[in-house]
């Protein structure tokens, strides 16, 4: 999945800056090991106790022999779930949305080394070719849309732990715990989880203003894409306090293919009005949009509670959700979210 398609896809900072470097020092947030051992680990069993393991998936199910060494991943974020469990892909894909002078994710930045991983093209297709040469003993795709044949090449080069449901569907948490389990750290990955949870709690208690504030997350311009509940990005929000709005929910009755985003025309974007807009404007650019008629009208931008977000980087950390991005991203959106919450007063 292209990553441009992300988009169709204060001192209030503060205590979650202090959770998360408690988190860190604990090892919630990333796995330096653990002293649980993995299901049927008994004294003087072999290092990969645990394997095989078989994970089911949309076409099938996979089956590892023993723990991968030698990693690939596809999509958004099997790599940051990687990293966080204390491994290194050999591949992962190449970052062309707010992405770094590395062609990473601004919070994969400390973690990529080039001697250790290769960057892979996967904006206009898979390069089948290219990941075959890396060698690899697991393809961890759990979120990547694609179909039956691209499946079974992959499954031709290693097996391939592919999206258990629909395609750009599969949960963090869910992404998460696929990953740990393919690994052999599914305890790791259940605290890492945990401590995203943490974090988000922390934010909702020490951000009341939140509390049963409608929300909306849109991406405005040329066209006009809304985020479903279903999505990752809302579902943060979600946690944090936000209730979605009525336009949203009535979008979602409509929603029969369960996507994670609709398309509005730009005359009905009243329809989707919140407390709180959160409004991704990088093409369009915050500018224009306050001076455009229609998105003015907008009773939220009448209030000053459109929180609007130009940054590609923090707007992938939004859309990207994993157990690396979220810490991330809470301390860059945490002053705008808190100042759109109240102007909604």
């Amino acid at each position: 999945m292209s990553w441009s398609r992300l988009r169709v896809a204060g001192g209030r900072t503060r205590p979650v800056a202090a959770l998360l470097v408690g988190l860190l020092a604990t090892g919630s947030l990333v796995a330096c090991g653990s002293d649980e051992k993995p299901a049927g680990d008994q004294a003087g069993a072999p290092a990969a106790a645990g394997f095989p393991v078989t994970i089911k998936n949309t076409f099938g199910e996979t089956t590892l022999e023993k723990k991968p060494e030698r990693i690939v991943t596809l999509g958004w974020n099997a790599q940051d779930v990687v990293y966080a469990l204390g491994e290194t892909p050999v591949g992962m894909p190449k970052v062309t949305y707010g992405q770094t002078a590395a062609g990473t994710t601004a919070w994969n930045e400390s973690h990529f080394d080039p001697a250790k991983t290769t960057l892979l093209e996967t904006t206009d297709s898979i390069p089948f070719e290219k990941i075959a040469a890396l060698t690899p003993d697991v393809i961890l795709a759990p979120y990547e849309g694609f179909d039956k044949a691209t499946y079974d090449k992959l499954t031709e080069i290693a097996p391939t732990v592919a999206y258990p449901g629909a395609p750009w569907q599969t949960t963090w948490q869910d992404q998460t715990k696929l990953v740990g389990q393919a690994l052999g750290k599914s305890a790791e990955a259940q605290k890492l989880i945990d401590g995203v949870k943490e974090l988000t709690t922390k934010a909702a208690a020490d951000h009341p203003e939140f509390k049963g504030k409608t929300i909306t997350v849109a991406s405005f311009g040329a066209e006009n894409y809304v985020y479903m509940p279903n999505d990752p990005r809302v579902q943060i929000l979600n946690e944090m306090g936000f209730v979605n709005s009525p336009g949203v929910e009535t979008l979602e009755k409509a929603n029969a293919q369960k996507q994670f985003y609709m398309t509005v025309s730009k005359e009905k974007v009243a329809d989707v009005d919140a407390d709180v807009v959160v409004a991704y404007v990088d093409d369009l650019t915050a500018a224009k949009f306050k001076a455009d008629p229609v998105y003015a009208a907008m009773g939220a931008s009448k209030k000053g509670s459109v929180y609007l977000m130009e940054d590609k980087q923090v707007v992938s950390g939004m859309s990207a959700v994993s157990v690396l991005s979220v810490p991330w991203v809470l301390e860059r959106i945490l002053p705008g979210l808190t100042k759109a919450a109240e102007a909604a007063k």
